[in-house]
């Protein structure tokens, strides 16, 4: 999906309005109707004391008149709402007003507000924000400033429609701009989502579809591309009902080590909850076995008494087991005291494969090791990593690039896909194509193992036939959805958490998958 400017958002609805496949009163609708169906979602991850009542706030603009039709769309579902408005009814642009018309009576309203009561921003209240729109440039005035103080203070769960107010749509230049647990952005992202300080405002975020026509969406002046549930959905599609276990693949994961047994186990697991038909865990046999799901195979490698971590004496061993194998996956767990001869005869396989961890570290070390690769490679590594690939590839001077150019210049350099993870993960493709930034997660996924857990559900794509680019992507998406639908504190999710919720990431993007 394009990410694109706010002037160019504002041209297609323009032209969507011109053309005569929409009306803006419309439009409006969908939105709102749209961002509805999110929240309710949303708020069936709260606990009953949190989500007591809706607060909606609508500032003068069409962001919000999105907020009056999610009040009327909210409270026809039987929640209890209230909206505060900073203008009178009567100075709202015209499709706005006719939205809020239609307000029923029984909604509390308050109108031109200049400050919020205390009762709005008591423990129980959701917060709505419909303040200020994309049109924002520099810092807000008052009231709106005041407001956005007040919600940031409260520290309350905080939905902003299309943009957290206060941000600025293009450049994501915030001097004072709410604190977003979602945002529901309309038709397409804007880049002040994912530039400058929105990341840090946005929390996930999740696009609306207004119902623009394809010859309106098609004329989109992409500044950037990101990668959405709208694209994921096609990739894991429905599963063949004539399917087996051998006709989806066999993941081999080579991982772990004596202090890091842990680390293999949730790469194996995940790569089983992905949709592998098979998965095999090759370890040093003087690891303990972890506890996993019993349908893991495992293949023990080495001396039980002896071998802590992958050693070249293994590599006899291993090849016995490359055989019809469909993904490869190296690195979790393995120790940075690894031989490099595991990892160079599984790079001269020619099977897909995914390197991470300390995989990662050893490339970073031994650059030529990339030179026997024989198929496609999928690196996943977090910023740390990141660094120390670039060093030792020979491409320091994207150490002070951003993500995206320190993505796109290790692809290439590596012929990889590449996986830098992070806040809205970075996915770029060795073919020079514009990468593409993930939208779903939450920072409840900075916790130990969940590298891990990605790992294995990246192979578990390439093993079921998606192409690496594909299989990286929509892994990405999976494992980011995985903790939005964590419902415990975001501080208390751990990487076995993120396994077990899979299967309900999956279910929401494609429900035949």
């Amino acid at each position: 999906m394009d990410i694109i400017s706010v002037d160019d958002m504002r041209r297609m609805d323009a032209l969507a309005i011109s053309s005569g496949s929409a009306n803006g009163f419309t439009l409006m609708d969908r939105a709102g109707k749209g961002a509805a169906e999110h929240i309710l979602r949303y708020l069936e991850g709260l606990p009953p004391q949190q989500r007591r009542r809706i607060i909606a706030l609508a500032g003068k603009g069409n962001n919000g008149g999105d907020a009056w039709v999610v009040a009327r769309v909210l409270y026809q579902q039987g929640l209890a709402v209230e909206l505060y408005s900073c203008c009178r009814r009567d100075e709202l642009p015209p499709d706005a007003r006719l939205h809020a018309a239609l307000l029923p009576a029984a909604i509390p309203c308050r109108e031109a507000i200049s400050t919020l009561p205390g009762e709005a921003l008591q423990a129980g209240c959701v917060i709505i924000d419909g303040l200020l729109g994309t049109g924002l440039h520099g810092a807000p005035r008052e009231p709106y400033r005041r407001i956005i103080e007040q919600v940031n203070a409260g520290g309350l769960p905080v939905v902003a429609l299309d943009i957290p107010s206060g941000l600025d749509g293009d450049s994501g230049a915030a001097e004072c701009a709410i604190n977003a647990d979602l945002t529901l952005t309309m038709a397409f992202p804007k880049t002040g989502l994912v530039r400058g300080d929105g990341p840090r405002h946005c929390g996930p975020i999740h696009v609306i579809d207004i119902g623009l026509p394809p010859s309106v969406t098609s004329t989109a002046q992409s500044l950037g591309r990101a990668f959405t549930q709208a694209n994921a959905a096609p990739l894991l599609g429905r599963r063949d009902p004539a399917a087996h276990k051998n006709s989806l693949g066999h993941v081999l994961c080579v991982a772990g080590s004596r202090q890091y047994a842990g680390a293999a186990a949730l790469c194996a697991g995940a790569a089983l909850r992905s949709g592998a038909g098979l998965v095999t865990l090759a370890y040093p046999a003087a690891m303990p076995r972890p506890p996993a799901p019993h349908a893991l195979i495992y293949m023990p490698l080495g001396d039980a008494q002896h071998d802590n971590v992958f050693s070249d004496a293994m590599i006899t061993q291993l090849g016995q087991a490359l055989p019809n194998k469909n993904a490869l996956v190296y690195g979790p767990g393995s120790s940075p005291t690894a031989t490099p001869g595991v990892l160079r005869a599984l790079l001269a396989a020619t099977t897909p494969m995914v390197i991470d961890a300390d995989g990662l570290r050893l490339l970073a070390a031994q650059p030529e090791l990339l030179d026997a690769a024989q198929a496609e490679l999928v690196l996943t590594p977090h910023p740390g990593e990141m660094a120390a690939l670039l060093r030792g590839l020979g491409l320091a001077d994207a150490l002070q690039a951003d993500r995206r150019e320190q993505a796109m210049a290790l692809a290439v350099r590596s012929r990889a896909v590449v996986v830098l993870k992070g806040q809205h993960t970075v996915v770029a493709a060795p073919n020079g194509q514009e990468p593409t930034i993930n939208l779903s997660g939450t920072a409840a996924l900075a916790t130990a193992g969940t590298g891990d857990v990605l790992a294995g559900m990246i192979g578990a794509m390439l093993a079921q036939g998606m192409k690496s680019e594909d299989a990286a992507r929509c892994a990405v998406f999976i494992h980011g959805l995985c903790a939005e639908c964590w419902h415990g504190a975001q501080r208390a999710l751990i990487a076995d958490d993120v396994v077990a919720l899979i299967a309900k990431a999956m279910h929401l993007v494609a429900p035949r998958a």
